[in-house]
């Protein structure tokens, strides 16, 4: 996904963990979060929560990634901007991007 994102020429800021998407976030204050409901020992849907419910970070649009069933049906519980199902097209991720992008 980096490689994809990058060839749109963003600036883009990686990280290896849940708890390292949390570091990260709340120091760089991105101006969107992409990342996979399934993270290295973390669960996104609870990061986005904790993005959404700091008054620092919540105004930062989330787009939450899966290819669990049932995950896009229960994503409003956790506050996310929007949300992708894998497998997806690279011409709508980037096409949501751009669209929370605009909107934020």
């Amino acid at each position: 996904m980096a490689s994809v994102l990058d060839f749109v020429d963003w600036d883009l800021l990686t990280f290896s963990s849940g708890q390292d998407a949390i570091q990260v976030i709340t120091r760089e204050k991105p101006d969107l979060v992409l990342m996979d409901v399934l993270l290295d020992g973390y669960d996104g849907r609870e990061i986005c929560r904790t993005i959404k419910e700091d008054i620092s970070t919540q105004h930062i649009p989330v787009i939450l990634i899966s290819g669990l069933q049932g995950t896009a049906i229960t994503n409003q519980d956790y506050g996310p901007d929007d949300f992708l199902s894998k497998p997806f097209n690279v011409g709508d991720l980037i096409d949501k991007v751009y669209f929370q992008l605009a909107a934020s």
